[in-house]
């Protein structure tokens, strides 16, 4: 039991964080109807929906195919790295950053290890990969959770969103495509193994990226997201009923503690005003540092209230997801599949990723402060 214990808390750290902030804080904001109210179920709802539709796609055999074609298409070792990275950039808009990583990571390290690259190139080409989803992520409102919350909390429509996102990722493009160029030149052939490619559900993957569609326009409210839910509910039951086993319910749980504890932190009147004051000022900046420390999500709810427009919490937390692995939860899903690398060079990995991370950040900030 015990054992069992230990291992959940290591496994779903965040939830137990969360879980506890939202504990210790009920001494000051007792349980109550304003904790129902603060839950945005409308976020939970939609987040649900797309949890929903990543996991159909996976199992409808649409990721791993196009995985394995990039190897196909690939000359070189070189070649390959330029495609992984940009297809997760693009890939991370629309099926966020996490499913993003947790497919092409492992097809990375397995593809380049046959091809006999070293680890500082693996290494190397798994953090560009990771900045790749958070950055390629914030173009899009469905792209990660924290711009799903702050496109419902605000009411964001999709004129304003993409007016003032894309100018921050093209610019994250750019760079990517920089660092790339420097750091990954190595120009070896690639070796391929031979296999079977997995076949493509076509009719489940065209349901699911018609509800991504819906999902979309959900998010911009030109249709419920009732609908959303409830026509996907249907659908999966009726034709892909174990795609509900495997959705991250404790995700969504970690929301709804860290909107509890939101509520009830806004009820402490001395860190209420600790917050708003720099929030009205500066809220990109706060919110970029306050991601660094308890990650770009729950930042976005903690300070979204204390936010008079959507605009500088949006850039601050999805830049802030650069920066320490801990800023982006999808960074832990790279770290966790790199260390358990038998060969793997943690050290290495973590000084790349930390001297990559805080350039592009410092690079983005700059650009923030400068073009405001």
């Amino acid at each position: 039991m015990l054992d069992a214990m230990i291992s959940f808390i290591k496994r779903e750290i965040v939830f137990v964080i969360a879980s506890a902030a939202a504990l210790i804080t009920a001494f000051f904001n007792p349980p109550s109807m304003e904790w129902i109210d603060a839950i945005d179920f409308r976020t939970i709802a939609i987040l649900f929906s797309l949890m929903g539709i990543s996991e159909g796609l996976k199992a409808s055999g649409l990721f791993s195919t196009a995985a394995s074609q990039l190897a196909v298409v690939s000359g070189s070792m070189r070649q390959l790295s330029y495609l992984l990275i940009a297809i997760v950039f693009i890939s991370s808009m629309f099926f966020t950053n996490d499913v993003a990583l947790l497919v092409f990571v492992p097809f990375t390290m397995m593809l380049l290890d046959n091809s006999g690259a070293d680890e500082r190139y693996i290494a190397t080409t798994v953090v560009i990969e990771t900045i790749s989803a958070n950055l390629g992520s914030m173009t899009t409102p469905v792209g990660n959770p924290q711009n799903l919350y702050i496109c419902s909390f605000f009411g964001v429509d999709a004129g304003d969103f993409f007016s003032a996102i894309l100018p921050y990722s093209v610019l994250s493009a750019i760079l990517i495509a920089i660092l790339s160029r420097l750091l990954l030149s190595h120009d070896k052939p690639l070796l391929h193994k031979n296999g079977k490619p997995m076949e493509i559900d076509r009719p489940r993957s065209m349901m699911y990226i018609a509800f991504l569609v819906i999902a979309m326009l959900s998010v911009f409210r030109i249709i419920s997201w009732k609908t959303l839910l409830i026509s996907e509910c249907i659908a999966i039951l009726a034709v892909d009923r174990k795609v509900f086993r495997r959705i991250d319910y404790i995700l969504l749980l970690t929301f709804i503690a860290f909107f509890i504890f939101s509520e009830n932190i806004r009820s402490i009147e001395k860190i209420s005003s600790l917050i708003s004051e720099p929030m009205a000022t500066h809220p990109a900046a706060v919110s970029a540092l306050v991601s660094q420390v308890i990650s770009n999500v729950p930042a976005a709810i903690l300070l979204s209230p204390f936010a008079e427009s959507f605009e500088g919490i949006l850039i601050g937390t999805d830049i802030g997801g650069l920066g320490t692995p801990i800023a982006s939860l999808a960074s832990l899903i790279s770290l966790k599949f790199y260390f358990s690398r038998k060969d793997g060079n943690k050290a290495m990995y973590m000084a790349v990723f930390l001297s990559l991370n805080l350039l592009l950040l410092a690079i983005l900030a700059a650009f923030r402060v400068l073009f405001p």
